[in-house]
């Protein structure tokens, strides 16, 4: 049983691992930031998220250099032309945070949301970005996400 249950936790990890396959924010989420003290990412996929819509959700949170925050901005911005529904913000020329749904094959929702609170006067100076995929709509995720 107990091998089983580690199958299974395994490929939920694989999953959410591939899930953003082909997007420049992919190269962001993984190794890279795993042993900074000042980085906190979290992967959920499977029954934990069904109220919510979603089959995968990753964040990833930094307290970023300045190079590292061009890279996530960039990487975004690259991953969100053509997206079909956006919300974005700008402070000081920047992206400030960003709600986008992306283009997917099927039913499945792909969404990327940005925020870069190093823009903020007196904020932490973090920035966040998550992933998520699944059949919720944007407009019922930032509901979620405002409570």
């Amino acid at each position: 049983m107990k091998r089983i249950e580690i199958l299974l936790l395994c490929c939920m990890i694989s999953v959410a691992g591939f899930a953003q396959t082909g997007l420049h924010i992919a190269n962001l989420f993984g190794e890279r930031f795993r042993y900074r003290k000042d980085a906190t990412e979290v992967v959920i996929s499977g029954d934990q998220l069904k109220p919510y819509k979603l089959q995968v959700f990753r964040s990833l949170t930094i307290k970023p250099s300045a190079a590292e925050v061009n890279e996530f901005e960039a990487s975004v911005k690259a991953d969100v032309v053509g997206a079909l529904d956006r919300e974005a913000g700008l402070r000081q020329g920047r992206l400030y945070y960003g709600f986008y749904r992306l283009r997917s094959a099927g039913t499945t929702n792909r969404f990327i949301f940005y925020r870069n609170n190093t823009l903020r006067a007196g904020a932490s100076p973090t920035l966040t970005l998550i992933y998520m995929e699944g059949t919720a709509t944007l407009a019922e995720l930032k509901q979620r996400f405002a409570k």
